[in-house]
């Protein structure tokens, strides 16, 4: 009697196991392949308030009015004067906050935030009007070309919170 030949091929579990580490690999790869901006977004956003909590704690620290300037696609701090020639402390001038996909903004509904060093937020240099600014942070959307909002970032003017 010669011996049996053994049978070549798969299981079924090995297959099973192969067809779900393929889903899985596909279920995360493809959106990044695909350049899905909601996580590229939601980075950004945390960027933005990230500067808009170091513009409070550098105005608070060093007794200084600080300005962060909301650009569409940066967030610009600079201390004591927000002319172009005043003092940067972070933004576009040396990496921070900005993002260089074009198809990221930032909207806010006050241009300019000046934080003061009590700690508040106001619309004015002198510090008369306290700002309650909203910050939405989005992408060019599909739907006719129309932003979509990924996160909204409030800033409350009269305690300077930032969420």
């Amino acid at each position: 009697m010669t011996p049996r030949a053994r049978a070549a091929g798969f299981t079924m579990v090995e297959l099973v196991v192969v067809m779900i580490l393929v889903g899985v690999l596909a279920a995360i790869g493809i959106p990044r392949l695909m350049g899905d901006k909601g996580m590229q977004a939601a980075v950004f956003g945390d960027q933005v308030v990230s500067g808009l909590r170091r513009a409070q704690k550098i105005a608070t620290g060093h007794r200084r009015v600080v300005c962060a300037t909301v650009g569409t696609q940066a967030v610009i701090l600079r201390m004591n004067a927000c002319t172009p020639g005043g003092l940067a402390i972070g933004g576009v001038d040396d990496g921070d906050f900005a993002t260089t996909d074009s198809a990221l903004s930032a909207t806010s509904s006050v241009a300019t935030l000046y934080f003061q060093p009590d700690g508040r937020v106001t619309k004015d240099f002198a510090g008369t009007t306290a700002a309650t600014a909203t910050i939405a942070i989005g992408f060019a959307g599909t739907s006719g070309g129309l932003p979509t909002t990924v996160r909204t970032i409030n800033v409350e003017g009269t305690t300077g919170y930032v969420e």
